[in-house]
C-alpha cells in the first residue's frame, strides 16, 4: 500500500476540471480507498473520527474522482483524490467548509 500524502492547495486544485460532476449514485470505484483511509493518522489531521462517503465528484476529463468522507469535526470533510487512469490514490485534503466559505459560527442562531 502506498503511504498517505497530504495534497498541497496547488496539487488539489490541479485535480479540478470544470464542470465537476456528482457521480455518487452511479460511480464505479476503480480501487478500494479504505486501506488508504485506514492508514491515515486521524490525530495528526485533527479529526476525532471518520464517517461514510457523502459524495463522489468526477472532473470533466474523467481523470480524477474526489471522494468526500464525513468526519467527526463540524463542517469538515476528508477528500480522497483517486487518479482513475493510474488506479491509485493521489492523496488527500481536508476541506473545512467554515474556513472555505468564511463562516465562523455567524450563521448559527441561538436556540430559545
Amino acid at each position: 500500500m502506498q503511504p498517505s500524502r497530504l495534497l498541497s492547495v496547488e496539487e488539489f486544485e490541479a485535480c479540478f476540471a470544470q464542470p465537476m460532476r456528482n457521480v455518487t449514485e452511479n460511480a464505479e470505484p476503480v480501487l478500494d480507498i479504505w486501506p488508504y483511509v485506514d492508514s491515515l493518522d486521524l490525530d495528526a489531521l485533527g479529526l476525532p473520527s471518520l464517517n461514510d462517503v457523502h459524495h463522489v465528484y468526477r472532473d470533466a476529463h474523467e481523470r480524477f474522482d474526489q471522494v468526500l468522507i464525513g468526519t467527526g469535526r463540524f463542517n469538515t470533510l476528508l477528500i480522497v483524490v483517486v487518479d482513475r487512469h493510474l488506479k491509485a490514490v493521489l492523496g488527500h485534503r481536508l476541506l473545512d467548509l467554515n474556513e472555505a466559505y468564511d463562516r465562523h459560527g455567524d450563521h448559527l442562531k441561538p436556540v430559545r
